[in-house]
C-alpha cells in the first residue's frame, strides 16, 4: 500500500477555483480509479489557501494509472521542470500545478 500526503498552497485568488475542482476530483477518483483506497482533500481551517490531499493506493500500478488519468483529463506535465522524471512536478499535469504557488508530496510505504 502507498500513502501520499500532498501539500498545496493555492495561488492568491485561485483557492475557490481549486476547492470546486477538488470536489469533482475526489468524486471521479473514488469512482473511476481502481486501486484507490482513500482520496480526500482538506482545506486548512485558518488559511483558505492551504490544502492537503490524503491518498492511499493498493500499489504503484494503481497510482500510475491514476496519474495517467489525470494527464488525460488535465493535460500533459511540464517536461521543462528541473526535477527528476519521478518527481511529482514532472508527473502531474501542468494545468493542475499552475493553480498552486507551492506543492510538496510526501510518499509513505506501508510497514505491513
Amino acid at each position: 500500500m502507498i500513502t501520499i500526503l500532498f501539500y498545496m498552497t493555492a495561488k492568491a485568488g485561485r483557492e475557490d477555483d481549486f476547492a470546486e475542482q477538488a470536489r469533482d476530483l475526489m468524486a471521479t477518483t473514488r469512482a473511476e480509479d481502481d486501486g484507490c483506497i482513500a482520496y480526500a482533500i482538506y482545506r486548512q481551517t485558518d488559511n483558505a489557501r492551504q490544502f492537503v490531499l490524503f491518498e492511499q493506493w493498493r500499489g504503484p500500478d494503481a497510482l500510475n494509472a491514476h496519474i495517467a488519468r489525470l494527464q488525460r483529463v488535465f493535460g500533459a506535465p511540464d517536461d521543462h521542470e528541473p526535477y527528476p522524471a519521478t518527481h511529482h512536478r514532472r508527473r502531474l499535469p501542468k494545468a493542475f500545478l499552475d493553480l498552486f504557488e507551492k506543492t510538496d508530496a510526501v510518499r509513505y510505504d506501508s510497514l505491513e
